[in-house]
């Protein structure tokens, strides 16, 4: 895959979520795709060997007017926004006795009562606890590494509360997390933007361009862990996409796991940058 500026006479290799313009042209070799997303709600266009060169165009007529259309629109220029140079990060070694890690959530809203999850040995067993500014709410030992929901018969959690979560393993340093959870009204209308941003709802939206918009609105509403979720789904069903793994990066980036940002980072450099 290759991409052309109109002012350049260059044919260069095209990162994740780049931006272009009318008279850029793209070309795709052997089983390459690309899949380029017009800002404005206007559709996709799938580039593949049998239509390259393919110049650049403005669409010639747009959806029709509606929440769907909308939210594209607004997601194409935050996307847009999300590009990075991607360069390598060194990484600390790891250790051969993993460490436990705080993973989601670390802070940001929440739709919904929380999952809790975290990275470590499956040697260790593992203590959470669940504090309110009133003290503490909840507590389960003895606990493997595995996602936890909170208990449907743990104490309610109220929306708007600021709580906070600690995890501990023995000679490990206690980690904690911060969450939100939203009220009933903004998760609704959150919900809502959702059912607009399903596949039947954009028809000639690719999956994986469904599954970007859907995390880049989680993202932008600061619901960093769910918008992790839409993200892990998307790569377990497609590893290969390289903006599934861009935007994951960035998500770990917000929530200060810099380590696995870079490594998502790199794996996207990596997946853009290797001939098909």
């Amino acid at each position: 895959m290759r991409v052309k500026a109109s002012a350049e006479a260059d044919w260069k290799l095209p990162l994740p979520l780049l931006s272009l313009r009318p008279g850029d042209q793209v070309r795709a070799t052997r089983n390459a795709t690309a899949v380029l997303m017009f800002t404005g709600g206007q559709g996709t266009v799938t580039i593949s060997a049998a239509n390259s060169p393919f110049t650049v165009q403005p669409p010639a007529a747009g959806l029709a007017a509606g929440k769907s259309t909308d939210l594209v629109a607004n997601l194409g220029r935050f996307l847009m926004g999300k590009k990075k140079d991607l360069s390598y990060v060194p990484l600390t070694t790891r250790s051969v006795k993993q460490p436990p890690l705080l993973l989601s959530p670390r802070e940001g809203k929440l739709l919904g009562s929380p999952i809790l999850e975290w990275g470590g040995s499956n040697r260790l067993r593992y203590t959470v606890r669940l504090f309110s500014p009133q003290g503490k709410v909840w507590e389960q030992d003895n606990l493997p590494r595995a996602p936890l929901p909170y208990p449907a018969s743990a104490p309610p959690l109220a929306p708007g509360v600021p709580y906070r979560w600690e995890l501990e393993a023995r000679d490990f340093p206690v980690q904690q997390g911060l969450f939100t959870i939203l009220p009933p009204a903004e998760s609704a209308s959150i919900r809502e933007s959702l059912a607009a941003l399903e596949p039947a709802a954009l028809p000639g939206y690719p999956k994986n361009t469904v599954s970007l918009m859907r995390a880049g609105l989680l993202f932008e509403q600061g619901l960093y862990a769910e918008a992790r979720q839409e993200l892990l789904a998307a790569i377990a069903a497609d590893p290969d996409e390289p903006s599934l793994h861009l935007l994951l990066g960035h998500v770990y980036e917000r929530t200060g796991l810099r380590e696995l940002a870079a490594e998502e980072f790199d794996e996207a450099d990596f997946l853009s940058t290797r001939t098909p």
